[in-house]
């Protein structure tokens, strides 16, 4: 179910205060401070997301325990202040700790803690219109959300897509059942040399959420690889510098493939850009272009994959890759566009 947290962040001058200690800026949990009051467990959970040691935190009130306990598998946080959309983000470990709270929001005694404490992946400090958020289906003009509020299902899912949230503590889960399953083809997982150039620098701010998609991606180029050993894999650099996840030939095909870190719709058209820039740098003329997903993408996704001459490959659920390749005639058609001529 995909959920989404509308969070009130900057109404009085505490309350701003908050917002600039631990959302514009960021806590050290590994602190001796901090780290004392965490539990082995959330300690664990709060650095396999957030591997730097460095997170950015909100919380909830008591009364708030009950809706914020839906939140556990994640979702995305819309932080709404002063009639502005004030950040975006995503949920990453949430859990209740009253000491970590006032630690960090230092709570005076006659005030309640924001005991529902929970990390924020991937957060982007926004300066957007209230107004923004009305426009989306299902959301009413006049709504300045003065409380925190759970939204869910399709109404969710309009407000990820209207702020470009994406949910990356799926990447992360999936990177765990990719390291899970990599021996069943024969070898353990490891980043492979090729792989080893395509990381981008980023931010620090968004470290966690790139390191889950890189891991992911990784991988899924390393299994890939290792599922066909009779084939020689290689890359090439673009003119700009950018890298192609993979490049091979066969009797038949000169061929370029992209990985992604999950199927959705975002991550497809992702790949169908990165492949259609790639196909005209190709060394030779290439003959067909490849999106590989760690599970199976949606119908929808498939079909503007197949539009393009794409075809599609992903882990299925007996665990081996399954190609749903692109109709031949359409394929041919989309030669002389992915070679630049």
């Amino acid at each position: 179910m995909t959920l989404a947290l509308l969070a009130p962040c900057y109404g009085n001058r505490e309350t701003r205060k908050r917002f600039h200690n631990t959302i514009e800026d960021s806590v050290d949990f590994t602190e001796s401070r901090y780290r004392d009051v965490l539990r082995p467990v959330d300690f664990d959970r709060l650095m396999a997301l957030h591997p730097s040691g460095k997170a950015h935190f909100w919380g909830a009130i008591p009364r708030h325990d009950k809706p914020m306990e839906r939140l556990h598998d994640g979702g995305g946080v819309i932080f709404v202040g002063e009639k502005k959309i004030k950040a975006t983000g995503e949920i990453g470990h949430l859990f209740r700790n009253k000491k970590l709270a006032d630690l960090m929001w230092q709570q005076h005694a006659n005030s309640d803690s924001f005991i529902n404490v929970y990390s924020v992946l991937n957060v982007q400090i926004t300066d957007y219109p209230i107004t923004d958020l009305w426009s989306i289906d299902g959301f009413n003009q006049g709504d300045y959300v003065y409380g925190q509020r759970v939204v869910d299902h399709e109404k969710a899912a309009r407000l990820m897509r209207a702020f470009r949230l994406n949910p990356s503590t799926a990447e992360a889960e999936l990177d765990a059942k990719l390291a899970a399953t990599a021996e069943l083809i024969g070898a353990p997982s490891h980043v492979i040399p090729v792989e080893q150039t395509h990381v981008d620098i980023v931010w620090h701010e968004i470290a966690a959420r790139k390191y889950a998609q890189e891991r992911v991606e990784a991988q899924l180029v390393t299994q890939f690889r290792e599922s066909r050993p009779h084939i020689t894999m290689t890359s090439f650099v673009t003119a700009s510098g950018k890298r192609a996840d993979l490049y091979y030939r066969t009797d038949s095909d000169v061929v370029v493939v992209e990985a992604k870190s999950l199927p959705t719709h975002g991550k497809i058209r992702e790949a169908v850009a990165q492949l259609l820039d790639y196909g005209a740098s190709s060394p030779e003329p290439v003959t067909r272009l490849m999106a590989l997903f760690p599970e199976r993408p949606d119908t929808e996704g498939i079909q503007l994959m197949h539009r393009l001459g794409i075809d599609c490959v992903y882990r299925s659920a007996d665990k081996v890759f399954t190609a749903e390749e692109a109709p031949h005639d359409r394929r041919r058609y989309m030669h002389p566009v992915w070679q630049g001529r």
